[in-house]
Order: C-alpha cells, then sequence, then structure tokens
C-alpha cells in the first residue's frame, strides 16, 4: 500500500506543470540577479520604495539615479520580466490555455520584453513628435520602476503557485497575484492622469494616450485570455 501511494506521489509530480525543475531554475535565476543588483548599487532598493509611493519621481531621481543605460536598472527589468511571464505562464497553465515547458515561458517572455520596449519606444516617439516631454520622460520611469515592483511582487506569489503548503493555496496564491497586477496596472494609469494633469498637458491628450497605448493594449490582452478559459465556471 504505501509502494502504491508512493508511486502515486511520483506520478503527481512527475506531471505537475507548475512545479516543473526548469521553473525552480528561473526563480533561483531572478533571485540571482536580484542579489547581484543588491551588492552592485543598493540603492536602488530605496529608489523604488520611495518612487512607488510617490506620486512623482523628483527631478532629483530624475536627474541623478535614473538612466535608460544603467544595468542595474536593465536587469532589474529583466528580472522583473521574467517573474511576470512565469506568473503568467502558471495562470495559463492553470486555465488550459496554452501548451507546458520552458518554450512556453520563453515566448511569455519575449513578448513581454518586445511590449515593454514598444511602450519606451511610444514614449519616446511622443516626445520627438510633439517637440515638448509633458512628464512623458517623468511617466517613462515610472512605468519601468512599477514594472521592476509587480515583478518583485509576484515573485513569492509564483513559488507559492509552483510549490504550495496545501493543494488549495495554490488557487489563492494566483488570484492574489492577478489583484496585484490589476491594482498596480490601475495606479500606473493613475499617476499618468495626476503626472499629465500636473504639467498642464491637456485632459484630452492624457486619455487619447491612455486609450490607444495603455487602455485598448490591456483590454484586448484580457479579451484574449479570457478567451483561452474553456469554461467559465473552471477555476483558476
Amino acid at each position: 500500500m504505501a509502494e502504491v501511494t508512493h508511486a502515486m506521489e511520483e506520478t503527481l509530480r512527475a506531471t505537475d506543470a507548475l512545479a516543473e525543475d526548469w521553473i525552480l531554475v528561473v526563480l533561483l535565476a531572478v533571485l540571482g540577479l536580484l542579489g547581484w543588483v543588491n551588492l552592485v548599487s543598493p540603492k536602488k532598493w530605496r529608489l523604488l520604495v520611495r518612487s512607488f509611493f510617490s506620486f512623482r519621481l523628483g527631478r532629483q531621481s530624475l536627474r541623478d539615479e535614473l538612466d535608460l543605460q544603467d544595468r542595474t536598472l536593465i536587469v532589474l527589468l529583466v528580472a522583473a520580466s521574467a517573474s511576470v511571464s512565469l506568473f503568467a505562464y502558471q495562470v495559463a497553465i492553470r486555465t488550459g490555455g496554452l501548451p507546458g515547458g520552458p518554450g512556453t515561458w520563453a515566448q511569455l517572455f519575449g513578448g513581454g520584453l518586445v511590449l515593454l520596449v514598444l511602450q519606451v519606444l511610444a514614449l519616446r516617439m511622443l516626445g520627438l513628435l510633439f517637440q515638448v516631454d509633458g512628464g512623458l520622460g517623468e511617466y517613462l520611469y515610472t512605468l519601468l520602476l512599477l514594472h521592476v515592483m509587480l515583478g518583485l511582487c509576484l515573485l513569492p506569489l509564483t513559488a507559492g503557485a509552483a510549490w504550495p503548503h496545501r493543494p488549495e493555496w495554490r488557487t489563492w496564491a494566483l488570484w492574489a497575484g492577478l489583484a496585484v497586477a490589476a491594482a498596480i496596472t490601475l495606479y500606473r494609469w493613475m499617476r499618468a492622469l495626476v503626472l499629465g494633469f500636473s504639467e498642464g498637458v491637456p485632459p484630452r491628450y492624457v486619455f487619447i494616450y491612455l486609450c490607444a497605448l495603455e487602455i485598448l493594449p490591456a483590454g484586448l490582452a484580457l479579451h484574449h485570455a479570457l478567451r483561452l478559459i474553456p469554461d467559465p465556471s473552471h477555476p483558476i
């Protein structure tokens, strides 16, 4: 009887797509990148916390602490993208929307990086097109820093969903992650409104930007994600 139970446990572990060995490798790689940033530039954590709880980044931070060529910021963005894409992979696998395996995660990871780069280029192009900043530079770094914070917040939830202490905790971890992602996204849009209005940008331009480059892509992604769920009553 004990041998049968042991064999069943081994089978369950072998078929658990949310707790495969490569997931542990990705999580350890993310932690390694974060550890490197902590060694090279420990001040980055204060910057992240300060920028998260403040609606404005401040001129000193924009002038002295934030640079797209800063390798620690780039590493943080890569680590955050890996974390976010891993969580998206878990949700997709749990709902039966995508096939499992590291190749699927790699596609989500690459797609997330491409989307992030496109957002950066779009903000840069808007600044060049209108020949005025209007808070675009500050919002660019706000977007990047909040993306890093999202990745950090999802990291423990991803680990909890992969190796839950109890089976039902996996569902709660995934739902909590979705709530965190939605909250940070709404918070980013709120900050875009505050930043645009405080810089004197006409409200119509702020809403056009949010609808075209923020809300519409998010809505399309959500619509596509809902279509992947085979049954509305299917639990995550």
